[in-house]
């Protein structure tokens, strides 16, 4: 039957979206996939790649639907012994910790976006959460990180605080090389600025809004292509209908021509990992304007961006966007820093870091030894 591999996610687009490559490269592996998730349009994609499984997750931490979880989550450790466990989100993440019995714990990898805390951060929220990780961190086989700040955060935890096996991933595994081959447009047209992702409080694209429409006049013709699904998308539609200049799109599978034929990439979000997006303009050689998080200040740094600090409004937003267009990186520096991310450094890490867990998980180690972030 081989090695079946369970896959748990909050929502399905995380699991297609977030870290791809991922699954091709555990059936390269000889992995048999089954995938846990709420379903949304996305599922789909991944029924192709496996068995699907629908949970009744959402993006919430009402004691309703995460007891709803906890009860789904206890019932798929029940369904199979599976060999190996992957857990995507934090809150999948903690949830599973809590409720999976040992022997699935011991067989289970949390692969960490990006925790739900970063440098810097005062407020209470990011405090208990900082306290839920650490708290829980020995309580998988594994956690593997995609983002420099995080896996210093994680391999600073006392021995006894740490899982036995702690590894650091280059992001996330873009095809850099796909999107530096994206033909540029023939003909420029109508300049816009593109900004994408979950349309959420955290990703803020009503920042961007904000700051196109006061860019606009330095730049009269500038347009915003939003791309994206969330809670946002009501207000956001509602802006629209007064302001012609600025294009909603829900999902596409057109990201490298948008992201090619953009003036520049908005990125105000307030928390991320090692974001895709981003990683996907410097490869296009699509200039980035972000907010400062763990992610930009990785990805950015050295002038392959602007790093906005993290309180700046729309007029500074403004600003430092009229700036960018005028003065943009250099290209070969942005495909550089993209390069380090590219499949070809995340391929082998991704596989390198499966057989690992599952020879951890095999032989009941206590401690593997961290391996540094390339």
């Amino acid at each position: 039957m081989g090695t079946h591999m369970l896959v748990i996610s909050t929502v399905s687009r995380s699991l297609v979206l977030q870290s791809p490559a991922s699954w091709e490269i555990a059936r390269e592996q000889g992995l048999r996939l089954t995938f846990a998730a709420a379903r949304d349009p996305w599922s789909e994609r991944l029924a192709h790649l496996g068995t699907f499984i629908p949970l009744p997750a959402e993006r919430s931490l009402s004691p309703s639907a995460l007891g709803q979880l906890s009860r789904a989550l206890r019932r798929l450790a029940d369904v199979e012994d599976w060999d190996l466990v992957q857990v995507q989100t934090p809150i999948v993440a903690a949830l599973w910790r809590l409720v999976a019995p040992e022997r699935l714990r011991r067989r289970t990898l949390y692969v960490a976006h990006g925790f739900h805390f970063q440098a810097g951060e005062r407020r209470l929220t990011s405090a208990l959460y900082r306290t839920v990780e650490r708290t829980l961190a020995a309580r998988a086989l594994a956690v593997a990180t995609v983002s420099r700040e995080d896996h210093a955060w994680l391999t600073a935890l006392p021995a006894r605080r740490r899982p036995a096996v702690v590894w650091s991933l280059p992001g996330a595994g873009v095809d850099v090389r796909h999107f530096h081959e994206a033909p540029s447009p023939s003909q420029a047209g109508v300049p816009y600025v593109l900004f994408c992702g979950d349309l959420n409080a955290n990703k803020d694209p009503l920042l961007a809004v904000e700051a196109v429409e006061r860019c606009r006049a330095g730049h009269p013709g500038l347009r915003l292509v939003v791309i994206g699904e969330g809670p946002l998308r009501g207000p956001l539609e509602e802006l629209a209908r007064a302001r012609p200049w600025l294009v909603l799109i829900d999902r596409t599978d057109g990201m490298r021509a948008w992201m090619a034929g953009a003036g520049a990439l908005l990125a105000p979000s307030r928390r991320e990992g090692v974001p895709r997006v981003i990683i996907e303009a410097l490869a296009t050689g699509t200039p980035v304007l972000a907010r400062s998080n763990r992610g930009s200040r990785e990805l950015l740094g050295g002038g392959a961006g602007t790093v906005l600090p993290a309180g700046a409004g729309a007029a500074q937003w403004a600003k430092g966007l009229d700036l960018l267009l005028r003065e943009p990186p250099d290209p070969g520096l942005m495909l550089r820093r993209a390069m380090a991310y590219d499949l070809t450094a995340y391929r082998p890490a991704y596989a390198d870091l499966l057989g690992a867990v599952l020879a951890a998980a095999g032989r009941g180690v206590d401690r593997v030894p961290a391996l540094p972030h390339p």
